[in-house]
């Protein structure tokens, strides 16, 4: 390992699998998180004033810099600064990203997320397990998970750029519902029951990871500052969420690994290699 020591990879690899998430805080400087909201203030508009609970704003309002899977192919908010190109594989990253995907994965995603006061609740959801939209699993039936089904190949880097947590809203999930065979209960959907759902706190500069098989979401914004995130989405080399795909911008600088891991889909070592052949 790379970014930890043996022991704490360790750890935070036991966590990752139990809880299906992970906070870092301080990962990014107070400098580097002013730089990235200038850039970001530079491109996109200011929130309308009515965007309140009552209004249900759409996923259009919500996020920004948008690439690869539900939206159209492109560098997204990679081509607003070189800065935003090298978190693409900041250490920390890459590492967590290796103890869930393995030597060989890809960015498969990109968007970012905004919210000011008052907006509600985004919906609990998961893209991967038994509750999927897909999934056909059974209310209250044990569900076992068809090998031809992806499961954990999907991981989620979210780059705070502004304070989050259970005071202010922002994401929420559910600890270790990316292990669970059963789907996840009406009563929870609906929020008639939330008591398992928590909120992480995580400041300016921090990194929150979790798996997509994590149910998650967002808790309704109470803070008078905007919720700023960026978030990087990846999957094993072998998957794909969509046909679309984030692509390099014209003018950036890429290294090696950075190529990479903008390349098409294609078999872990057979046809993509390791992201680390360097370290060994």
């Amino acid at each position: 390992m790379g970014y930890f020591s043996e022991e704490d990879a360790e750890l935070y690899r036991y966590l990752y699998d139990l809880n299906g998430y992970l906070v870092f805080e301080n990962v990014i400087s107070p400098d580097q998180v002013a730089e990235l909201n200038v850039l970001i203030d530079e491109k996109i508009p200011p929130l309308p004033d009515d965007c309140e609970a009552e209004n249900k704003p759409s996923y259009s309002i919500y996020r920004f810099g948008k690439a690869g899977g539900s939206y159209p192919s492109g560098p997204g908010f990679l081509d607003w600064g070189q800065s935003f190109v090298d978190l693409i594989d900041h250490p920390l990253i890459m590492e967590v990203m290796r103890m869930q995907l393995g030597d060989a994965f890809r960015l498969d995603r990109i968007f970012g997320m905004r919210m000011q006061k008052n907006m509600p609740n985004g919906k609990l959801h998961s893209d991967y397990g038994a509750s999927e939209p897909f999934a056909n699993a059974e209310p209250g039936k044990h569900y076992p998970q068809p090998a031809y089904q992806a499961l954990h190949g999907f991981g989620v880097a979210v780059l705070n750029l502004a304070d989050s947590g259970p005071e202010t809203g922002g994401l929420r999930l559910i600890p270790g519902s990316h292990n669970s065979h059963y789907k996840l209960p009406d009563q929870v959907r609906s929020e008639k029951i939330t008591d398992m759902v928590i909120c992480p706190k995580a400041p300016a500069g921090s990194l929150l990871f979790f798996s997509e098989a994590t149910t998650h979401g967002t808790l309704k914004w109470t803070a008078d500052h905007e919720r700023r995130s960026l978030l990087y989405k990846y999957c094993a080399s072998q998957l794909t969420w969509s046909r679309t795909r984030v692509t390099a911008p014209p003018d950036a600088t890429l290294n090696d690994r950075q190529q990479r891991l903008l390349e098409e889909p294609a078999g872990a070592k057979w046809f993509f290699p390791s992201l680390f052949e360097d370290e060994k």
